[in-house]
This record gives C-alpha cells, structure tokens and sequence, in this order.
C-alpha cells in the first residue's frame, strides 16, 4: 500500500482518532518516519517505539501527506526486518496500522 492509499482511507475517519501501528504483534507507537529506495522501489517505514503517547490521526496525516512520501510504499519495522502494510482495524477506540 503506498501513503497516498492510506490518507484516502483515514478520509471518513475522525481526525482525533488515536493511531498506533502493530509491530511485532504489538501496539506500539510511531517514533518516526524512514525513507529508502531498495530495488527501485521507494519506501517509507514506520519506526515504532514503546515509550510515549499515540499520534491522533491528523497529526498522522500531516506528517504523512508530504509530496515526496506519497507515492512510496509503506513498511512498519520489526525486530526481524521490514513488514509491508495493508490498511488498519479499529480496536478499543484507536486506529491500528497493521
């Protein structure tokens, strides 16, 4: 899925919204955003981290909707490398990225 797909699916969804990424079987938070070119393919990664509080889906969005982070495909980071992402579930009132 590319960043652009999953800001045309947060569309119907409330912007206050808290967002978590599920990494490792885990909910974890978005520590930060990589980007990299593997194979011509450019990607950006959502690092998790343990610690802190969840983004809310604006906060997601605006870091997200950037022209040069559109167009690249999202991967989440796990212990044992990279992990294509696929949409999201709502679980007890927050927005998993999985």
């Amino acid at each position: 899925m590319r960043v652009i797909d999953l800001l045309a699916l947060f569309a119907d969804q409330n912007k206050k919204t808290l967002v978590q990424l599920r990494a490792d079987g885990v909910q974890t938070n978005l520590d930060k955003i990589a980007t990299a070119e593997i194979n011509d393919e450019r990607q950006a990664i959502l690092v998790p981290k343990t610690s802190g509080h969840p983004l809310h889906l604006w906060e997601l969005a605006v870091l997200l909707d950037k022209p040069e982070l559109r167009t690249r495909y999202l991967y989440v980071q796990e212990k044992a490398g990279k992990r294509p992402l696929f949409g999201f579930q709502q679980v007890a009132n927050v927005l998993v990225i999985n």
